[in-house]
């Protein structure tokens, strides 16, 4: 099964009230708060829902991203992101301005990152902080308007953005503005919104590693048979297919070993596969759909070039070239997680190699057709849409044994 992941993520504005950037915040559930009781936890797991799931693009696009960080990132003690010209770097309230601190954030400011004091409440503990950061944020529901309006000329003095946090009617955002903040942030503008996504099971990746060790040479037949038999959703599933109309076998077959000896190993490896891409589905029938076909495409086309003994690798080319759309992850960050070979890696990233060929044929034409001079000898236009017309129907049906 597919873990969802969350991030929130609330909109923060300009002085003409257009989004500037977006403040990404921890979300353990899709409940739109967070008891934060370890910062630096949630953090870490913030920056690996961003970075290495969801993707930071998707996120903010343009944008730039404001993310809490407690001491032991500041410090150094975990790392932060490298991407200086799309984070702002906020100070966590609690943390206090000792020299090491100091020190890490001018390092941090020498690297191009800009500098943000969250919650600041005048406290003289963190006056240190006023003269190295780039933007302070106040708590206008905390300190009220009145407060702000009397101690905001003591911030004037240096060279920082303010902004209003918290901002919950248009009176005060409207006083904000009057009083001189650059930027605000709160419930009159939006709440936080969540944002899901989606990472790869263990499951997932033991069945990867399944279909990897059946395209090998020589490969045991019998250790597959025992594999497959201690997985039991995957057992299920394919018991399930090979008694299913597709077959249609006179009687019931109940038991792993014989589903291999009835079907064969180019079959069995085959039901792995769309086994495989059932489980990175979820949700998604129409895009499992249209993956089986390139699948199913690739490994005609495999067969068609004298590579019968890879078409194993070509199906799993063209069933991982949606992996992107099944999981709702950039497709980068899925391939980094799952245990595939160079040549296929590189195929479906860049295009490069022959598998990358193929593969470019065969999206091209699933998504309205390529020129004659684009195929590959000895395959021409005809036999090509023969294969694909061969494939839809065969898709429709693994599809439809696939949850």
């Amino acid at each position: 099964m597919l873990d969802l992941l969350y991030v929130g993520r609330q909109s923060i504005y300009d002085r003409d009230f257009n989004v500037a950037a977006y403040e990404l915040l921890y979300r353990s559930n899709s409940n739109n708060y967070a008891d934060v009781a370890n910062h630096g936890l949630a953090t870490a797991e913030l920056l690996s829902n961003v970075f290495t799931s969801i993707g930071l693009e998707g996120l903010i696009g343009d944008k730039t991203a404001f993310i809490n960080m407690p001491r032991e990132f500041i410090v150094g003690s975990y790392p932060i992101p490298d991407i200086n010209s799309n984070m702002v770097i906020e100070i966590l309230e609690h943390v206090e301005p000792d020299d090491e601190v100091i020190d890490a954030l001018l390092t941090l400011k020498k690297r191009g990152y800009t500098l943000a004091l969250d919650d600041y409440i005048f406290d003289p503990l963190h006056e240190p902080y006023l003269k190295i950061v780039d933007i302070i944020k106040l708590d206008v529901a905390d300190l009220g308007i009145e407060q702000l309006s009397k101690k905001i000329a003591h911030l004037k003095k240096y060279n920082v953005k303010l902004l209003a946090e918290k901002v919950e009617t248009e009176i005060e955002a409207e006083q904000c503005l009057a009083m001189g903040f650059d930027l605000f942030q709160g419930y009159y503008f939006s709440k936080p919104k969540i944002v899901s996504g989606r990472k790869i099971s263990g499951n997932q990746i033991t069945i990867v590693e399944l279909a990897n060790k059946l395209h090998q040479t020589n490969v045991d037949v019998g250790e597959l048979t025992e594999l497959i038999s201690h997985d039991v959703a995957l057992s299920y599933k394919l018991l399930r297919y090979v008694n299913s109309a597709m077959y249609s076998f006179e009687r019931e077959i109940t038991s792993i070993d014989e589903t291999v000896f009835i079907l064969g190993l180019d079959t069995l490896v085959r039901l792995v596969h769309v086994v495989m891409a059932g489980s990175f589905s979820e949700g998604n029938g129409d895009i499992l759909e249209s993956a089986l076909v390139r699948a199913l495409m690739c490994e005609a086309l495999a067969v068609e070039l004298g590579k019968n003994s890879e078409k194993g690798t070509y199906f799993m080319v063209g069933l991982f070239s949606q992996l992107d759309a099944l999981l709702g992850i950039p497709l980068q960050s899925a391939l980094e997680e799952l245990p595939i070979g160079d040549d296929l890696r590189q195929a479906l990233l860049d295009g490069s190699g022959e598998l990358g060929k193929v593969l470019g044929i065969t999206v091209e034409y699933c998504e309205g057709g390529l020129s004659d001079d684009a195929l590959l000898a000895p395959i021409d236009s005809k036999r090509l849409m023969e294969l694909y017309l061969g494939a839809v129907p065969m898709a429709r049906e693994y599809a439809q044994y696939s949850s």
